[in-house]
């Protein structure tokens, strides 16, 4: 009897032996695993803290020459400087300037190495064609940069001088009046087909892949009027063969005060459209506060004011979160003039 109790407390001895072995063992498992995990988020946070290490690519979805695409050129410049790495430039132009970005949302890690230039089209083309991405949900919004004032220009040789000219040519003669414009589905489109709504005319939209094209066409005598950023044609007022007829700014630009704008003319078309940088979503907070802090730095220089006054473009500062509330109340206050200009998803 005692030698089976003593063998009894052997083995009982044996099996804590072995519990405490056990757990020891797992102790150091876990102990290993939590090492691993404090090192990858070390390795994360390094990486975070170490960007940008290679250039950054900036898709930009108009064609080269014209003023969006100097604009971001220069910003691309300036911001690659504060980084200490090159940002490169890569124009893809498409559907109402939002194949770039809607692109890398699709395809691109949101790594910060891969971003696009954001227009007001980014938020109208959903309304006016179904895609599939969403124009909130599917980026990072990085920094609101910038603004343009566009306008409603003519050969200076044209028999047209202002605005009710053009109104009254295009309903003697329906379907002659062509507005040359730099794409499909772009704002200066949304315009030029809002602007024939409301004036009851047949606009005959003519997209070009870019506004120098569009710009050329206009001087070449291919369309009667173009309709673009002011930057586009701003060369062709000060050398004597454009003339403007009408801004979509709130109020006339100081320079340029005999230029009316469309709501004084009884058009209720007050049209800022504010261009920023957006990543695909799902981007580390700190590389989007890298980027802001960069293209802000960009924006704040003497080198971009200079820019902004010689294509007549004005400053627009949104830090991430106020840019994406922007965005978000923007996309639902553009469907009202989707429907006016008649241009919505079928």
């Amino acid at each position: 009897m005692a030698k089976r109790q003593k063998l009894n407390h052997q083995n009982e001895e044996t099996r804590m032996t072995k519990c405490i072995i056990g757990r020891r063992r797992i102790g150091q498992a876990l102990a290993g695993l939590v090492v691993v995990f404090v090192a990858l988020l070390g390795t994360s946070a390094a990486a975070e803290e170490a960007y940008p290490n290679r250039p950054i690519r900036l898709l930009v979805g108009f064609g080269a020459g014209g003023p969006t695409d100097i604009t971001f050129r220069k910003l691309a410049e300036l911001a690659g400087k504060h980084l200490g790495q090159p940002i490169v430039v890569e124009n893809k132009p498409g559907a109402g300037a939002t194949l770039a970005p809607s692109t890398m949302a699709r395809m691109d890690k949101p790594d910060g190495y891969t971003i696009a230039a954001a227009t007001a089209g980014l938020l109208r083309f959903p309304h006016i064609q179904k895609v599939d991405w969403h124009p909130t949900k599917d980026f990072t919004w990085i920094a609101g940069l910038g603004g343009y004032t566009f306008v409603l220009a003519v050969r200076s040789d044209s028999p047209f001088k202002t605005v009710a000219d053009v109104v009254a040519y295009a309903k003697a003669n329906p379907g002659k009046l062509s507005i040359g414009t730099a794409g499909a589905g772009t704002t200066m489109h949304l315009l030029a087909e809002a602007f024939g709504g409301m004036a009851g005319i047949e606009v005959t939209h003519v997209g070009f892949k870019s506004s120098s094209e569009a710009a050329t066409n206009l001087i070449g005598g291919h369309t009667v009027a173009a309709l673009d950023a002011v930057g586009s044609v701003l060369p062709f007022v000060e050398s004597g063969s454009v003339r403007l007829l009408m801004s979509f700014d709130a109020l006339p630009a100081d320079w340029m005060p005999s230029v009316p704008t469309a709501k004084s003319l009884g058009y209720e078309l007050v049209y800022p459209a504010p261009y920023g940088v957006v990543g695909p979503k799902g981007m580390s907070p700190q590389v989007v506060a890298r980027l802001n802090e960069a293209f802000k730095a960009a924006i704040d220089s003497a080198e971009y004011a200079t820019l902004l006054r010689s294509l007549r473009q004005t400053y627009w500062y949104k830090n991430p979160a106020d840019y994406e509330a922007w965005a978000r109340a923007f996309y639902v206050s553009e469907r009202s003039l989707v429907s006016r200009a008649k241009l919505g998803v079928q």
